[in-house]
């Protein structure tokens, strides 16, 4: 009688190990040389800080010195902080976003500005000041289109 029960299991059992994973195997050098390479992943077009090669070239040193000029005059009395200074490439609205932290009788702020053209003929589309917590949303302004609100 006991061998009835291990005959109803001998069934399960094979079905079973049919289920079992098969243990991953290295691909051949054949193989590996007539796939396709894997494409790496390219940074969107926010995530790109090094603009186009044509007609956008500035400096950082310019872009910060620009932006300096720009928006001292909200502030002439601020101490700029030009060596923290950021740049980034903002590809989908063709500027740079510039961003200086500042401070004025012992509170932070930052100098921002949104700067196209070239370095011989910058075209401005924003300059300003914020709080260092505001740079996102001026930032989220430049890539819609809107800055400073507007369409």
């Amino acid at each position: 009688m006991r061998v009835r029960p291990a005959l109803v299991l001998l069934p399960v059992l094979i079905l079973l190990a049919g289920c079992a994973p098969e243990p991953a195997s290295s691909p051949s050098p054949s193989a590996s040389r007539t796939s396709s390479p894997t494409p790496t992943p390219t940074p969107s077009a926010i995530e790109t800080t090094e603009p186009p090669a044509t007609g956008t070239e500035f400096t950082t040193t310019a872009l910060v010195d620009l932006c300096t000029e720009r928006t001292r005059a909200l502030a002439p009395d601020a101490t700029y902080f030009g060596d923290m200074a950021t740049t980034e490439w903002l590809a989908s609205s063709s500027l740079w976003f510039v961003v200086i932290p500042k401070s004025l009788n012992g509170a932070d702020s930052v100098a921002v500005c949104g700067i196209g053209g070239s370095q011989e003929a910058p075209v401005f589309a924003l300059e300003g000041e914020s709080l260092p917590d505001g740079v996102a949303d001026i930032r989220a302004e430049l890539l819609s289109g809107a800055p400073g609100g507007e369409s």
